[in-house]
C-alpha cells in the first residue's frame, strides 16, 4: 500500500476537509466519549476507504462536492464502528499494534462508542442530504455487515464452510463496504450510471481482496508481520488458504475440520491453551504442505485482475492509475 501517501498529496485539500469533518461530526458532551475518540485518531489505519470514495469520485466525475466528503467520512465512522464491536466479540486486546477500547475502557464503552459512530454516519447522510440511494446503500450496508459476522459465528460452529460460503461471507463483513463507500461517493459526486456500475464492480472486487490478503496473511509467522500468526483458525474460520488445502488434499479434509472442531475458542485455562497451539499448528502445517497459501494467492491474484478490467471503460487519468495501483498493491508475491 505504498502509494496511498502519494494520493493523500493529490487529494490534500479534500482529505484536510475529511478529517475535519470526522473530528467535528464526532464531537460530543461526554469527556469519556470524546477521550475515546481521540484514541482512535491518534490510532486509526490507513482509512483506505474514505481514500477509495475520493480516487473514485474523481476517476468517475472529475467532482468531489460536501456530499462526497460526507460519505467518505460515513464510511470511516461505519467502519471503525464495526471494529469496536467486533473486538468485544473476539475479545481481542490489540489491534494495529495499540490495545483495543475494549480492553483499555471496557467492553461496554467499546459497544457504545461504536453505536455512537454508526448513528452519527447516519445523521451526517441526513444532514448534507445525501440521495435516498445513498441513504439505502448505507442501510443495506450495515445490515450486511451484521448479517455476514453472524453467518461467519454460524459456520464457525458448524466448520462446514465451502468456499461460496466464504465468498458470500467475507462479500457482506467486507466488501459491502467498500461497495457503498465507492458507490455512494460516485452516484453524489455526479458521475454517469454506468461508470457508477463499473466503479461498483471494481469496489466489489477489491473489497472480498482486501480481506482474502488478510486471510492470507494470518498464516504468515509472527516474525513477518509482527501480529500474531493463526488467529482465524484459534477462532474456528475457514478461510482461502485452508480452503485451498483441503482442496489440493480431499481426502483429508474432514480430518482436518474436525481437527478444528476440538478448538476452544477465548480459552482460558493454560490446558485449553495448550491443546489449542498444537492443533492450530497442526492446520498450519497442512495448509503449507498442500500449497494453500501459493493457490490463495493465485485466486487473490485472478479477482484483483478482473477488478482492474471492470474500469476499462473509465477515461485515462491519474486517478484511475491509482484505482489501478491500489488494486495491484494488494497483492503477495
Amino acid at each position: 500500500m505504498n502509494n496511498i501517501s502519494e494520493i493523500k498529496k493529490h487529494l490534500a485539500e479534500h482529505w484536510s476537509a475529511f478529517e475535519s469533518l470526522l473530528s467535528s461530526t464526532l464531537d460530543s458532551q461526554s469527556d469519556m466519549l470524546n477521550r475515546i475518540n481521540r484514541y482512535l485518531f491518534d490510532t486509526s489505519g490507513k482509512q483506505i476507504r474514505p481514500l477509495l470514495a475520493f480516487v473514485s469520485a474523481m476517476a468517475g466525475s472529475g467532482v468531489i462536492n460536501e456530499q462526497t466528503v460526507a460519505c467518505a467520512t460515513a464510511s470511516e465512522l461505519i467502519h471503525t464502528a464495526s471494529l469496536l464491536h467486533d473486538d468485544v466479540v473476539d475479545n481481542s486486546e490489540q489491534r494495529r499494534g495499540n490495545k483495543t477500547v475494549s480492553k483499555l475502557f471496557s467492553p461496554g464503552a467499546s459497544i457504545l462508542i461504536g453505536d455512537f459512530w454508526l448513528t452519527r454516519a447516519l445523521a451526517l447522510l441526513l444532514e448534507k442530504q445525501c440521495p435516498n440511494e445513498v441513504l439505502r446503500c448505507y442501510a443495506g450496508t450495515l445490515e450486511e455487515l451484521a448479517e455476514g459476522e453472524m453467518m461467519q459465528m454460524d459456520f464457525a460452529d458448524s466448520l462446514t464452510t465451502a468456499e461460496k460460503d466464504y465468498l458470500n461471507i467475507i462479500r457482506r463483513k467486507t466488501g459491502s463496504l467498500f461497495v457503498a463507500s465507492v458507490r455512494c461517493a460516485a452516484i453524489v459526486s455526479g458521475a454517469a450510471s454506468e461508470i457508477v456500475n463499473a466503479l461498483t464492480e471494481y469496489a466489489h472486487l477489491v473489497g472480498i481482496s482486501f480481506q482474502i490478503r488478510d486471510d492470507i496473511i494470518d498464516y504468515y509467522p509472527s516474525s513477518q508481520t509482527g501480529k500474531d500468526s493463526g488467529c482465524d483458525i484459534e477462532e474456528r474460520k475457514i478461510t482461502m488458504p485452508l480452503l485451498c488445502a483441503m482442496e489440493s488434499d480431499p481426502s483429508q479434509a474432514e480430518f482436518i475440520r474436525s481437527q478444528m472442531g476440538k478448538i476452544v475458542p477465548l480459552a482460558q485455562s493454560q490446558e485449553q491453551q495448550a491443546q489449542n497451539k498444537i492443533l492450530i499448528e497442526q492446520i498450519k502445517e497442512f495448509v503449507y504442505k498442500n500449497n494453500g497459501l501459493e493457490s490463495a494467492k493465485v485466486r487473490l491474484g485472478e479477482i484483483l485482475s478482473q477488478a482492474k478490467e471492470s474500469l476499462d471503460s473509465l477515461s485515462d487519468s491519474y486517478y484511475k492509475d491509482a484505482l489501478l495501483k491500489i488494486a495491484d498493491s494488494l497483492l503477495l508475491s
